[in-house]
């Protein structure tokens, strides 16, 4: 016995029980999800008025649309408000009447458009459920009059056995002045009576043109050559308008296939039946094979004489193309020497501009290090040069080279001092000759203004004083026995300027009382110290952040891209494995830092040296005397520097 279904139980569909299972009270939120995934109005609103949300609809009942309170909610709720987006996914209860439950659904509609023209900003958007009925195309109308663009559609989330479409209009107009006739039914749905035509406007004037007959054509007999029958596309048509067929050609007219009984009925061929025109159209197709025929034998006759003609032509013309080639071989050899002599002349021309601008370029930006350098020193005003050629070899560096240089500078430029004293003056300049080497230099004294002092100088302490310090802010006690034991027996209170420094120093290292601090805390603060200059710097730390950010970002493109060629569906796997090796390559995955290995060199091996077996990658070829040099570079003491006089210049 078969199982009796219910109509209304259809509409428990997968969205029905997808709507149960996300928590949603009916299937209308798919519904707007949906319309909102094909035309994106919910994204840049910011204010929202959802109609006849009953329970099946997005939220809860709040008041009837039809009513004169519903617009004094929304008033009160919105102030000066204007709304993005009207929502309306109301409709009427259902009943056996269809017509008049559409009726009521249309109605509804026009009433929320009304309030979407009272509370919609320009621009705006007005999403309505409409039934599918005769008052659809009136409202149709109605929403182009308000909107800028008005699309109907049926979500995947509404039954099919409904007749309920959605109607999205976008880009409200926000016209000053609506007529109340918009959202009045009786004159919206109003039925249009068409216009019964009378029998006077239904008969013609015009005496209609007979059938039959072409335009200009006064004759009823229409004879047509045999050539004309050959080559009509459609023999049957040209038969019905045919009266005769005459001979134009005498060979058709001697064929064989061409019987005195077919010239018989080629003379008149309306009287002919319908075993006559058969015979006409088979007589047809006999002559066109034999005219193919013909012109296939035609044509191979032309062929043979072309070919015979072109031989001769090819023999002749062969012979002019090798004495052109030689003549060309000959000229092109004679072009190619002289293209090569301008090309090199033009190359070392370029060379030369190249190396000339290369010159200019570095001593350009020579000069302009030097300008900022002395700019951050404060000797030239920013963007202004103070200093002339002879200032600036004065103070240059390159002079004193060599000891040479260092004696000429000791010296002193006496050109320069004659002509510093005459434009200064004799009162201004106290000059005082003295003989330095068995030489006489002119020696100026001036008053050098000490640099003022900012106040005590950051001392940095080393373990040992590290650890005192703690014991001194820890303990008071501690702080003041500290005191205490800095009068002994080594304290000394003689000024020690007057003695050598070799045994001052010597009396600094041996005559001292030994720091009450013990070993444990010096090393604890050591490796305190180790800690602390084990971190990277601020600069560096920022440098390998921002090394990182671009890794990570470089990292975002290689993925998208890979993404994008792994989903690809045309090419293969392996071109797949090839695209995304280049990806990764691009993006730097896999790059490590070069390790190179240092090679240290023999006596007498020269700087060219050759790959050390067993090393791989790059080497470095090193020798003791740079690793002394090195050494000795970065232990230099700075008192043994050359000491520049303050109190005067030389």
């Amino acid at each position: 016995m078969g199982k009796k279904l219910k109509v209304g139980k259809t509409r428990k569909d997968k969205f029905y029980h997808l709507a149960k299972e996300t928590g949603y009270r009916s299937r209308s939120s798919f519904k707007l999800i949906q319309l909102n995934r094909k035309f994106q109005f919910l994204q840049k609103a910011r204010a929202l008025v959802d109609l006849c949300a009953a329970p099946g609809g997005c939220l809860h009942v709040l008041e009837d649309i039809t009513t004169e309170k519903c617009r004094q909610a929304l008033r009160k709720e919105l102030q000066t408000w204007k709304v993005d987006v009207m929502l309306n996914d109301g409709a009427p209860n259902v009943g056996a009447n269809w017509q008049h439950d559409a009726f009521s659904q249309a109605h509804l509609t026009l009433m929320a458009l009304k309030l979407a023209c009272e509370f919609l900003g320009k621009g705006g958007t007005f999403v309505t459920k409409v039934f599918r009925s005769k008052d659809y195309q009136p409202l149709m109308w109605i929403f182009q009059q308000f909107f800028k663009k008005v699309q109907a559609t049926k979500p995947q989330a509404s039954r099919n056995e409904s007749a309920e479409i959605f109607v999205i209009c976008q880009g409200f107009l926000a016209p000053d002045k609506i007529d109340n006739k918009f959202f009045d039914p009786k004159h919206a749905f109003k039925e249009v009576e068409t216009q019964v035509k009378t029998v006077k406007e239904l008969v013609t004037v015009k005496k209609p043109k007979a059938e039959g007959y072409e335009e200009g054509d006064l004759t009823l007999h229409h004879p047509f050559s045999v050539t004309e029958f050959l080559k009509a596309e459609n023999p049957v048509d040209f038969l019905s308008k045919a009266s005769a067929i005459t001979f134009d050609n005498p060979e058709l007219e001697s064929h064989t296939a061409t019987s005195s009984e077919i010239k018989e009925c080629c003379k008149d061929i309306k009287v002919l039946g319908r075993k006559e025109l058969r015979l006409l159209l088979s007589w047809r197709s006999k002559l066109r094979r034999f005219l193919a025929k013909k012109l296939k034998e035609e044509a191979k006759q032309l062929d043979q004489e072309i070919s015979l003609s072109s031989s001769e032509e090819e023999s002749d013309t062969e012979k002019d193309h090798k004495k052109k080639k030689v003549e060309e071989k000959q000229t092109d050899e004679e072009e190619d020497e002289e293209e090569e002599e301008m090309e090199k002349k033009v190359a070392e021309l370029k060379a030369e501009e190249i190396a000339e601008l290369k010159r200019k370029k570095k001593k350009l930006l020579k000069e302009r290090r030097k300008q900022r350098e002395r700019t951050e020193l404060k000797m030239d005003l920013p963007g202004v040069s103070i200093a002339d050629a002879g200032d600036s070899n004065m103070f240059s560096l390159s002079t004193i080279k060599k000891a040479k240089g260092l004696s000429e500078l000791a010296l002193g430029d006496m050109k320069g001092a004659d002509a510093w004293v005459d434009e200064m003056g004799e009162d201004d300049v106290h000059v005082s000759d003295v003989e330095i080497n068995g030489t006489w230099v002119f020696v100026c004294f001036l008053n050098v203004v000490p640099p003022p002092t900012t106040g005590k100088r950051a001392r940095i302490m080393d373990a040992e004083g590290m650890a005192l310090g703690a014991q001194i802010a820890t303990s008071k006690k501690r702080c003041k026995d500290l005191v205490d034991s800095s009068f002994n027996r080594f304290a000394n209170s003689e000024d020690m300027t007057e003695l050598p420094a070799w045994f001052v120093d010597d009396e600094r290292k041996h005559r001292k009382k030994p720091v009450p601090v013990t070993q444990e805390m010096v090393e604890e603060y050591k490796e305190k110290w180790k800690q602390i200059n084990a971190r990277p710097i601020k600069r560096l730390a920022e440098a390998k952040a921002r090394k990182k950010r671009r890794m990570l970002k470089k990292m975002e493109q290689a993925k998208k891209k890979a993404e994008a060629v792994v989903n690809t569906v045309d090419i293969s796997e392996r071109e797949k494995m090839a695209q995304l090796k280049s990806i990764y390559k691009k993006a730097g995955v896999g790059k490590e830092k070069r390790e190179v290995t240092y090679v240290v060199s023999k006596k007498g091996a020269g700087r060219k040296i050759r790959r050390p077996p067993g090393v791989k990658g790059a080497f470095r070829v090193v020798d003791r005397r740079m690793k002394k040099d090195l050494k000795a570079e970065t232990n230099r003491n700075p008192e043994e520097q050359l000491d520049i006089p303050k109190t005067g210049i030389l």
